[in-house]
């Protein structure tokens, strides 16, 4: 049931005694009761660019660990109690623990040992991102079993295992009481945990690895949350939008399945990100902290039930009127056509959210919403995107994703059915069409990777990248 004094204070909302009526009253604060994704609506927030920049705080979310700064000082104190050294040999030992562990006087982590170590980033953006990620693709315990299993048979050289053994003090239990993000889809959390426990298990634990697997995971948990989102009460947890990537080094025309059902596609659903974040806020105003409803768990709710529909609808238009009456700088909400939906519920909320959009895209706010969505955007171009000039912005995959991709698709057997290599990639959210698959087949050809049994293209094997 809606709240209207929860609301006032999520949304710090001032009182017309205070305030005109006809000016904004209110402020968008996304994330208090409902956790969608981890952005902030605010221009000097830093976008983190490279998943890399995470995985100190992924690890040690997902251990239950917490750090103190590794210190040059306090480390190679630490070290000399383990070894002997003599006085005219300690610059050396110092000048060799800094070179191996410490870049622009901050302690740099390079094995899964020693990830957690990391030190601190000043961005606020790396610590709530790793939050983000490691809530919705569901780490539990299991995992961190896998994590500790790699940490004990990682083989760490003789300086390396020194620096493991010497920063052991430094690390206590850590528990998250913070709550987690909403997961929206489903599904795709088992498939990324059978990658990670498979890299774990096989010494894939370089930072680059690592990042490659958050960014694939990332990437695809967004992009497929965005498009559920945006289907409002026909969204499906459990069902995926194939959306087409191109290959770096190939020519695309504009009518290939890359640019019809790419980027393009996925932009639309991407610039409602903040429009969504508000509205799911704005509709859970309730009393139960512990709670937290998104589109499909209320139509879940609500069933067959009509009475049900009726009462939940009207809750919706309370909101609506509550959120409104505050926004007194916008004055065409009436202008707002009714939205056409699967029940009263379903259009109450869809009508709710297209006030959100319209005073976001006709007030000064509307840089606000653009701040917010291109904490995501950014990233994507920066990682999977690349311009083709007239065939527009593309889904990208370079010659380091292919290699990755076919790595942990094929896991440990010597080879793979070049059909069956597809639809891993698939599995993990990436679709080619078939001039891409034809690039692709000539690219594991010149990699001497084929493995051909007969003239038949289903006949044709990918060998295993060692």
């Amino acid at each position: 049931m809606f709240n209207e004094k929860i609301f006032k204070e999520t949304f710090n909302v001032q009182e017309p005694d205070t305030k005109s009526q006809d000016v904004y009253r209110l402020r968008h604060n996304p994330n208090k009761k409902f956790k969608l994704f981890p952005y902030k609506a605010n221009g000097k927030i830093h976008i983190v660019y490279e998943m890399e920049e995470i995985i100190s705080d992924f690890f040690k979310l997902a251990l239950g660990i917490e750090t103190e700064d590794v210190l040059m000082d306090d480390l190679c104190q630490k070290m000399r109690k383990k070894l002997v050294i003599s006085k005219e040999d300690e610059p050396i030992f110092e000048k060799t623990v800094k070179k191996m562990f410490f870049q622009d006087g901050k302690f740099v982590a390079k094995n899964i040992g020693l990830h957690i170590c990391q030190s601190k980033t000043e961005n606020k953006s790396v610590e709530d991102l790793a939050f983000f990620v490691f809530s919705v693709l569901g780490l539990d315990d299991t995992d961190s079993r896998f994590i500790q299993e790699a940490i004990e048979k990682y083989p760490y050289n003789v300086m390396e295992s020194l620096v493991v053994d010497s920063i052991a003090s430094i690390q206590k239990e850590y528990y998250i009481n913070e709550k987690k993000y909403f997961v929206v889809i489903k599904g795709i959390q088992e498939k990324f945990k059978c990658d990670f426990h498979y890299m774990l298990a096989n010494g894939m634990t370089e930072p680059e690895d690592i990042s490659k697997l958050l960014d694939l995971y990332y990437f695809y948990y967004v992009t497929q949350t965005c498009v559920t989102l945006d289907n409002f009460g026909y969204g499906n947890r459990d069902k995926r939008v194939d959306f087409y990537y191109a290959l770096d080094w190939e020519k695309v025309s504009g009518n290939r399945k890359c640019c019809v059902n790419g980027w393009e596609q996925l932009q639309q659903k991407i610039n409602h990100l903040f429009c969504h974040s508000i509205t799911l806020e704005l509709i859970n105003q309730h009393r139960d902290e512990n709670l937290m409803y998104d589109y499909i768990m209320i139509q879940e709710y609500i069933g067959e039930d009509m009475e049900k529909d009726l009462l939940v609808a009207e809750e919706i238009k309370k909101v609506e009127k509550a959120y409104t009456d505050c926004i007194g700088d916008y004055k065409k909400f009436d202008e707002i056509a009714e939205q056409s939906g699967i029940n009263d519920t379903d259009r109450a909320i869809k009508h709710l959210f297209k006030c959100v959009e319209e005073q976001f895209l006709n007030t000064e706010r509307k840089r606000a919403n653009r701040f917010y969505i291109e904490k995501f955007e950014e990233y994507a171009k920066n990682r999977w995107l690349k311009n083709r000039r007239k065939s527009g912005i593309v889904l990208n995959l370079t010659e380091q994703d292919i290699i990755f991709l076919t790595k942990i698709s094929i896991r440990d057997a010597e080879k793979i059915r070049l059909n069956e290599l597809f639809k891993e990639y698939e599995a993990r959210g990436i679709f080619l069409d078939q001039t891409s698959r034809k690039y692709l087949q000539e690219f594991f050809a010149k990699l001497n990777l084929i493995d051909k049994k007969s003239d038949s293209g289903d006949a044709q094997y990918v060998k295993r990248i060692l």
